[in-house]
């Protein structure tokens, strides 16, 4: 906006310019003629005094001619004759220049204006201010962006940042079904925004109050897609497995959400949650067929970032069957490794025939060994089919005491 009154008041001046300039040509070129007019008359008036003056008719021809010569030479049209004035280039009059400079900052001020700016915009300048708007303290502030960018998207409706705003506004103020009619339609100008499937998914599942539909299923499965420990969807599925009375599913989503840090009530809530639906008898009938106890005792000071690694893999390495990660903070503690907590659904533990557990204590919290981790390796583990079909279901239970590296 600032730019093209820029623009426009400059090339204002290049139009004026040329005016002006023309108006004082046009004023000297009147005092040349008068002068011109002047010193007409006053030739002629000395040529007819010549003939009434007493002189030899020999030298009054003489002075006569002369007198004509020079009023000749000076004013031509004097005898009748017009000299042809050359006409300069058009682009060689510098009030021409100034005007087609002018018109060409006209014409390049609009384009860029076009390009660039709205004539409506200036009213929605400084939008972004709702992400930092607080709902508790800022209620006023954030129901004046509402109607504000509300008109805007009228005359508008294709902005889709000014669409995304507006469903944080109705986000913050408690207006969940407005929120997610706004990121809705955010999103079907940005579908590979991950932040709008995200802030679009947790308006539906406020607005439907915790229950996940088909379509805030995909949208959690498109999110977890690039980001699998999204600890929100992760949650909002958990919740949503727990009221469909899917247990397994749960406690998958629940384990899920503790391969990234948080808040120590929150990993304790999270911890007892999954104990007590593994209590529960609604888990699947192969979650139950196998399942491989690990008590690890509090035989080290761990530092309160460290993190503990349970992992089932075959015996003597290779890629882990099932994983489980803790807090270091937590121990003693004990976990569970099952189907639940397989790396892949292909790849479940209970299709395992021998395994061994690991149990490891990183100070990185990286899933790559180093060689001052605190480790624990347990004997051979037979889980073959034969085996769990005259004894099923099979239930191992570990110590296991980590040792300092060597």
């Amino acid at each position: 906006m600032f730019a093209f009154f820029v623009l426009a008041v400059f090339a204002l001046l290049f139009v004026v310019a040329p005016a002006r300039l023309r108006q004082t040509r046009s004023d000297g070129q009147k005092h040349r003629e008068q002068a011109e007019a002047n010193s007409r008359a006053w030739y002629e008036e000395r040529l007819q005094a010549v003939e009434q003056d007493v002189l030899e008719e020999e030298d009054k021809t003489q002075l006569a001619e002369e007198l004509a010569a020079v009023l000749l030479a000076e004013y031509p049209q004097a005898n009748g004759e017009v000299r042809p004035k050359e006409r300069p280039p058009t682009f060689r009059k510098p009030g021409n220049v100034l005007l087609f400079s002018g018109a060409l900052l006209v014409a390049l001020a609009l384009v860029v204006y076009s390009q660039l700016g709205s004539y409506g915009a200036a009213k929605i300048q400084g939008a972004q201010a709702i992400l930092a708007l607080s709902p508790e303290d800022d209620s006023a502030e954030l129901q004046s962006w509402q109607m504000v960018l509300s008109a805007w998207l009228a005359d508008q409706p294709d902005d889709a940042p000014s669409w995304y705003l507006l469903g944080h506004a109705h986000l913050k103020l408690g207006e969940f079904g407005r929120a997610e009619r706004a990121f809705a339609q955010a999103h079907g100008f940005a579908e590979s925004d991950v932040l709008v499937k995200l802030y679009w998914l947790q308006s539906r599942y406020l607005s439907q109050q915790g229950a996940m539909d088909a379509l805030s299923k995909q949208l959690a499965e498109e999110i977890l897609a690039v980001n699998p420990n999204n600890q929100q969807v992760l949650e909002m599925l958990a919740v949503a497995a727990i009221a469909e009375g899917d247990a397994a599913s749960a406690i998958t989503m629940l384990n899920r959400t503790l391969n990234t840090a948080a808040q120590p009530d929150r990993v304790r809530a999270t911890v007892d949650a999954i104990k007590a639906l593994r209590a529960s008898d609604t888990l699947l009938a192969n979650a139950q067929a196998l399942q491989v106890a690990v008590n690890i005792a509090d035989g080290v000071k761990a530092n309160p970032r460290d993190t503990v690694f349970v992992v089932a893999r075959p015996v003597g390495g290779g890629m882990p069957y099932a994983v489980v990660r803790r807090p270091g903070w937590l121990l003693p503690f004990t976990v569970t490794l099952d189907d639940l907590v397989s790396m892949s659904p292909a790849r479940p533990l209970s299709q395992a025939d021998n395994v061994e557990v690991v149990v490891r204590l990183s100070a990185t919290g990286t899933a790559e060994a180093s060689a001052d981790d605190w480790r624990w390796l347990s004997e051979p583990i037979s889980l073959a089919l034969a085996d769990r079909e005259q004894a099923a279901p099979l239930r191992q239970s570990l110590n296991a005491v980590l040792s300092p590296p060597d």
